[in-house]
């Protein structure tokens, strides 16, 4: 039950009464006097607390939009999967939605036989030119961007319908929804590639122009790793020099190459010693000697000619720059294969002998200690070619090595 417009009356009401009550006992009236109106205004509180609320007046409802009963009524079409173009080329959206369509009022002028095909043109033109922006990857975006483009009614091209479209559904096919996972994938590695080798070539960079582009600063840099290790760091003087002299492509110091540790050799190779007295000295510029191949400034190309152990040890003796047909190269080859016999491989022996000395069968080693003799180079005319002509060349012995005569 409803009191909200009666609440102000029923408490004035009650209100008197107390009024009434507390004077009279105040004031000693008499019973009569004050009880009386208490009484009725109790009595008028009631009541009117018990009588039924007048309800509100209903609002008015509001009157429906009248249709201008000379306006046509839409109609609806259907469009369904239509090629539209994307940014990638080749990529298109499979595009369907619903059209709809009604003439313009009032429209003056040519008839259209197939009005719907206006309405569906005018519709396509506008997803087109959204679509065409659009990468296939964000295609639930594009799909909201279409819904609320198209949702517009506009005149087509003619001026004859009005069109809008609605209800919009767009598709990749299967095989470019792969494709592009498979080009995103791809794109990820080579972006993560990228990064990787940019940042070697940072650190490359770091290393080569600052830290080891001299020894002084590969030390602080290495002193700067390891503030704690200072004796440690003085025994890195040597190394840090030989990566500093190598990153840079130039011989060590001199400065530091008492420092540089250098590699122990278990087992001396006698013969290394022994042709030393056929070393050709050449200066800058000048040739290596009669009959010494030319250096190769691209480095050796690799073994060549003669199978097993014999192409690779003859190509050795073309890139140490020993003459053909020189005694130091016979007395060079000898002594290989005197060592490679000694190792417990005759068979390899006899190959080197055979292919680089011309000896049938490979022919016995030569006795320790035992001169024999070499023949000298001919000079083209039946004669010894140099200034040793017709002489014997020494071989010399593995176990004692031949010391050359002073000059």
């Amino acid at each position: 039950m409803k009191v909200t417009g009666k609440t102000p009356i029923v408490g004035l009401a009650l209100a008197a009464g107390l009024m009434t009550v507390v004077l009279g006992a105040a004031a000693k009236w008499p019973l009569w006097l004050w009880a009386a109106p208490a009484v009725v205004s109790v009595v008028l509180a009631v009541l009117l607390a018990s009588a039924p609320s007048p309800e509100p007046e209903p609002e008015p409802e509001p009157e429906p939009e009248r249709v201008d009963p000379d306006e046509p009524p839409w109609a609806e079409t259907r469009v369904d999967v239509v090629a539209l173009p994307s940014r990638v080329p080749d990529y298109d959206f499979h595009f369907s939605a619903t059209v709809w369509w009604r003439p313009v009022p009032g429209a003056s002028g040519p008839v259209h036989a197939d009005p719907a095909s206006l309405a569906i043109e005018a519709v396509l033109t506008r997803a087109r030119e959204l679509t065409e922006r659009e990468v296939p990857q964000r295609l639930d975006l594009v799909l909201h961007r279409l819904n609320g483009v198209l949702g517009t009614q506009i005149r087509d091209a003619s001026g004859l319908v009005e069109a809008m479209g609605g209800r919009v559904e767009l598709r990749l096919s299967e095989e470019d929804r792969d494709r592009l996972g498979k080009l995103s994938e791809v794109r990820k590695t080579e972006e993560v590639r990228e990064h990787e080798r940019r940042h070697e070539q940072s650190r490359r960079a770091y290393l080569g122009d600052d830290v080891l582009k001299s020894p002084g600063s590969a030390v602080v840099w290495w002193l700067a790793r390891h503030e704690d290790k200072v004796t440690e760091a003085v025994d890195m003087i040597g190394p840090l020099a030989q990566l500093s002299a190598a990153a840079n492509d130039e011989a060590v110091d001199d400065l530091y190459e008492h420092l540089v540790p250098r590699p122990t050799r278990p087992h001396a190779i006698p013969f290394l010693d022994e042709v030393a007295p056929f070393r050709r000295h050449r200066d800058d510029g000048g040739e290596a000697g009669a009959g010494a191949r030319p250096s190769n400034p691209d480095g050796p190309s690799g073994p060549s000619r003669g199978p097993l152990v014999v192409g690779p040890l003859n190509q050795l003796l073309d890139d140490v720059e020993l003459a053909k047909e020189s005694p130091e190269r016979e007395v060079y080859t000898r002594r290989v294969a005197q060592i490679t016999d000694a190792t417990g491989r005759p068979e390899h022996a006899r190959l080197i002998r055979e292919g680089l000395l011309g000896e049938e069968g490979g022919g016995p080693p030569p006795v320790p200690g035992r001169r024999q003799p070499v023949a000298a180079p001919d000079d083209g005319h039946g004669m010894p070619a140099g200034p040793d002509r017709g002489t014997a060349v020494p071989e010399p012995d593995c176990q004692s090595p031949a010391v050359p005569s002073a000059p």
